[in-house]
């Protein structure tokens, strides 16, 4: 199986298996592995509520544990996230964790943008 179909294969088993459906959006993020203090700057492909896709040549491993920054002009969405999956040379999906109040406000409000901005097309 090539690299490219096996990526859309997990592609769609993620997809199967979220629980949120996600937002196509295009934002810089700073990714840091919270045990050995690594820093990945990259950007998201898709959003939803409870996680996130990012796209990266280096992935972290599935499991670890990340402290997660977006950042757009309309504010940083900072939370805590474990990566769920993962393809090599790809992204890797994030499920967010112990996100604050503020913070996941801030994430409905730019979902809701998101959907608007669809809607109006």
């Amino acid at each position: 199986m090539s690299p490219s179909s096996q990526r859309n294969k997990s592609a769609r088993t993620a997809k199967q298996q979220r629980a949120v459906r996600r937002c196509a959006l295009v934002a810089s993020v700073e990714v840091t592995e919270l045990h050995s203090g690594a820093v990945l700057s990259a950007r998201i492909s898709e959003l939803g509520v409870g996680g996130c896709y990012v796209d990266a040549l280096n992935p972290f491993h599935e499991g670890a544990l990340v402290r997660l920054r977006i950042l757009r002009d309309q504010g940083v969405f900072e939370t805590k996230a474990k990566v769920v999956y993962c393809h090599s040379s790809f992204g890797m999906g994030l499920a967010f964790i112990e996100v604050t109040p503020d913070q996941r406000s801030l994430l409905e409000t730019w979902l809701a943008e998101i959907v608007t901005q669809l809607t109006q097309v």
